[in-house]
C-alpha cells in the first residue's frame, strides 16, 4: 500500500484574474501555481499568500489559498457603479460579482456613477462576503487624461499631497544656509565643484569635483545633499518621506518624496548658494583603481548647473559659455577618468547595459507634443562611473564599521532564463562565446559584446535586462551581480530615494560613534522590503504615464504604418515596439523570433488605457513572422 503524500505550502504573490488566480513562483525551477476555487476570494491582487499544492496538471502546479500572509495594499481605484440600492467600485475590465461594496463616503464627496474613484478598505474579504470600504476621492471621468495620471498613482497609493505636519515643519526651516549652520565643515568653497543633470531637473543631489594630487594620484569628489541635517528621524517629515519612499517622475510634473522649500530649494545643491553636503572623497589611479576613500560633513558652493548636454560639449572640445578655465580643466580631466572606471567595472566582471530611455517633452499645460529617445552619451557614463565609486566606497565603509544600512542587491539570474536567452538571442544571430548557464558573468559579457552595432542591439539589451532578477534593497549583506560588486549601496540621492537617507544617517551614526543609533527600534528589513516596493511603484507608475503619452500621441496617428520590432510573442500575438517613440502594441494572431522587423498599420488606439493594436501590412510581412488564422482569443496571465 503506497504512502500517502504529504500537501506542500508555498508562500508568493498573488496574481488575480477573477475566476482563478496565480501564485508567482519564488523557487528556482518551479512553476507558477494555479488557483482556484471557493478560497480565491480570501486574496486580493498582489496580497501575499500562502497556498497549498494539491496536483499537478501538463507542468503546471495546481492548488488553493489557505491564508493571506500580507495585503498589498490598503485601497484601491475603480468605477463607481450601482449595484441594487448600494453603490461598488469595480476594477476597470473586472467582473461586476468581484466589486468592493461601498460601505461609506468621505466627507464632501458626492457619489458620480461611472467615475473612476479611491477607495479605502476597511473590511477585507471572506469566502462568503466581498472586501468593502470608504469612497475618499472623486478622481474624475475614465475618458479624461488627466484622470487617467491620478487614477494610476492612487492604484499604487502614491501621494499627491503632503500632510499638514509635514509642510509646517518644511516651512520653519530656514531660507538659506546660514554660516552657523556649518560650523565645524570645512568649506570646500575653493574647489571648482559644479552639478550635471538633466535640463529639467531641479533636485540637484549631487556635485562633482577632481583635483591632480600629482604622483598619477587624481582626488575624486563627490558632494551630496545633507537631507539628513534637516530631516530628521522620528519627525513629520521623516514620516512623509518614509511612506513615500521615492519621488516619482512623470511627464511635465514631479511627486517630490520631500516638500519643494527642500527637494528644490534649502538642499538642492544650486549654483553660487551655500549647501551642506556629505562628500566621498576617492582617490583613484588614471586606471580608475581605487587607493582609498573618506567620507565627511562638508559646505560648498557649486561653481555652475550644468546639464548633459553642456558637459558633452566641453568633452567634445566645442564652446560652451560661462565656463570657468578652471571648471573647464577639471571636466577634461573627467572625461579619460570616467572611461578608465568603466574599463576597470568591466574588467571585473561588471555588465555594461545600455537599455533605451524615452523622454515626453510637454506643453506649458503639461500636455504631451512629442515622445524622443534619449541619447547616451559620455557626459551620462560620467556621472554613472563617478555615482558608482562613491556608492561603493560608503558600502565598504558602513560594511567595515558593521553598522547597518541598507544595501543595494542584485542576486545571480535564474539559469533556466540564462539558458532561454541564449537560444532566443541566437536565433537573431547574436552568439556569446561561451555557456551562459555554466559561466554567467563572462557568457552575458561576450554577449553584449557581440550585440554591439548589430541591427537587433536594443533588443539584445532588453532582453538581457528581462533575464536578470530585480535589484533591491536588503538589510543583509549580499553583493550585486550587475555591478560585480561586493557591497554597494545607494548614498547619492536623498533627495528623491528614501534608502540613501538612511544610509546618511548610518554614516552620521559613525562620525558620532554611535554606528547603531540611527537603527535603534526600526527594523530595517522590513524597511528594506517597503522601500524596494515603494521604487517598483513608482517605476511602474512612470512606465504607465509614459504608456498613456504615447498613446495620446499616436491617437492621431490610426491608420498610419510603420516598421517595428517583436518583443515578446504570447498566445494572444505579437507584441511590436516602435522604436521611434518605444510605444508597445499588440499584432494579434502573429509569432515570430524576437527581434524580428515587421512592418504594421496602427488600427486602433485606447488614449484611456495606452493600449495599441496593429495589423500586418500584407505585402510587406516578412518570412519568419507567422499569421494564424482565424485567431481565437486565449488568456494570458501577466509576469
Amino acid at each position: 500500500m503506497s504512502k500517502r503524500r504529504e500537501p506542500s505550502f508555498v508562500e508568493g504573490e498573488v496574481q488575480h484574474h477573477g475566476h482563478f488566480a496565480f501564485l508567482v513562483s519564488e523557487e528556482p525551477g518551479q512553476s507558477d501555481v494555479y488557483l482556484r476555487g471557493r478560497t480565491l476570494r480570501l486574496a486580493m491582487n498582489g496580497d501575499r499568500i500562502q497556498a497549498r499544492v494539491t496536483g499537478a496538471q501538463g507542468g503546471r502546479r495546481l492548488g488553493e489559498i489557505v491564508r493571506v500572509v500580507s495585503r498589498a495594499r490598503t485601497s484601491m481605484v475603480g468605477v463607481l457603479r450601482r449595484a441594487g440600492k448600494f453603490w461598488a467600485v469595480i476594477a476597470e475590465g473586472g467582473d461586476e460579482a468581484d466589486g468592493l461594496q461601498v460601505l461609506g463616503l468621505a466627507k464632501g464627496v458626492k457619489p458620480l456613477e461611472g467615475h473612476l474613484v479611491s477607495l479605502k478598505i476597511d473590511r477585507w474579504p471572506t469566502e462568503d462576503r466581498a472586501a468593502g470600504g470608504t469612497v475618499t476621492e472623486i478622481l474624475g471621468s475614465p475618458a479624461d487624461p488627466k484622470t487617467r495620471v491620478r487614477a494610476l498613482l492612487a492604484a499604487r497609493e502614491l501621494p499627491t499631497v503632503f500632510p499638514d505636519d509635514a509642510l509646517a515643519q518644511a516651512d520653519a526651516l530656514p531660507r538659506e544656509v546660514e554660516p552657523d549652520a556649518w560650523e565645524g565643515r570645512p568649506d570646500l568653497f575653493g574647489l571648482p565643484l559644479f552639478t550635471i543633470d538633466g535640463s529639467d531637473a531641479k533636485d540637484f543631489d549631487d556635485a562633482v569635483s577632481l583635483e591632480d594630487l600629482g604622483r598619477g594620484r587624481l582626488r575624486l569628489g563627490v558632494h551630496i545633499a545633507d537631507v539628513a541635517h534637516y530631516v530628521r528621524r522620528g519627525t513629520p517629515l521623516d514620516a512623509e518621506a518614509a511612506r513615500r519612499g521615492a519621488s516619482v517622475y512623470l511627464p511635465g510634473r514631479v511627486i517630490p518624496m520631500l516638500p519643494p522649500k527642500l527637494s528644490d530649494d534649502l538642499c538642492s545643491l544650486r549654483p553660487d548658494v551655500p549647501r551642506l553636503t556629505l562628500t566621498c572623497w576617492v582617490e583613484l589611479d588614471a586606471r580608475g583603481q581605487v587607493h582609498g576613500s573618506k567620507v565627511e560633513e562638508t559646505v560648498i558652493r557649486s561653481r555652475r548647473r550644468f546639464t548633459y548636454e553642456e558637459v558633452q560639449d566641453v568633452l567634445d572640445g566645442k564652446a560652451v559659455e560661462r565656463v570657468l578655465p578652471e571648471v573647464r580643466e577639471s571636466l577634461l580631466r573627467m572625461g579619460p577618468l570616467a572611461k578608465a572606471l568603466t574599463a576597470e567595472r568591466l574588467r571585473r566582471g561588471a555588465l555594461d547595459l545600455g537599455v533605451p530611455e524615452y523622454q515626453v517633452k510637454t506643453d506649458p499645460e503639461g500636455r504631451p507634443i512629442e515622445v524622443v529617445k534619449r541619447a547616451r552619451l559620455d557626459s551620462h557614463r560620467l556621472i554613472e562611473e563617478f555615482m558608482l565609486a562613491a556608492n561603493e566606497s560608503v558600502a565598504r565603509a558602513l560594511t567595515k564599521a558593521r553598522a547597518p544600512f541598507l544595501r543595494r542587491i542584485h542576486e545571480d539570474p535564474d539559469p533556466s532564463r540564462l539558458e532561454a536567452l541564449q537560444e532566443e538571442l541566437g536565433k537573431l544571430g547574436i552568439r556569446s562565446q561561451t555557456s551562459l548557464v555554466a559561466h554567467p558573468v563572462k557568457g552575458l559579457q561576450s554577449l553584449l559584446r557581440a550585440a554591439v552595432g548589430h541591427p537587433f542591439e536594443e533588443t539584445a539589451q532588453i532582453q538581457v535586462v528581462r533575464s536578470l532578477k530585480l535589484a533591491r534593497y536588503s538589510s543583509q549583506p549580499g553583493g550585486h551581480f550587475g555591478l560585480a560588486s561586493k557591497d554597494y549601496c545607494h548614498f547619492t540621492s536623498p533627495i528623491r530615494r528614501y534608502p540613501d537617507l538612511f544610509v546618511h544617517r548610518a554614516l552620521k551614526g559613525l562620525f558620532s560613534g554611535k554606528p547603531r543609533g540611527h537603527c535603534d527600534g526600526i527594523d530595517a528589513e522590513a524597511l528594506a522590503l517597503k522601500c524596494s516596493e515603494r521604487e517598483r511603484a513608482a517605476q511602474d507608475a512612470e512606465r504607465k504615464a509614459v504608456d498613456l503619452a504615447r498613446a495620446q500621441l499616436l491617437d492621431r496617428q490610426v491608420g498610419a504604418e510603420f516598421v517595428g520590432v517583436a518583443v515578446n510573442a504570447t498566445s494572444a500575438g505579437l507584441f511590436v515596439a516602435l522604436p521611434e517613440s518605444g510605444a508597445v502594441g499588440l499584432l494579434r494572431g502573429a509569432g515570430a523570433p524576437l527581434g524580428s522587423l515587421v512592418k504594421v498599420r496602427l488600427t486602433a488606439v485606447d488614449a484611456v488605457t495606452g493600449r495599441l493594436e496593429f495589423a500586418a501590412v500584407g505585402d510587406a510581412v516578412p518570412g519568419q513572422v507567422r499569421m494564424s488564422s482565424p485567431y481565437r482569443s486565449r488568456s494570458r496571465r501577466r509576469r
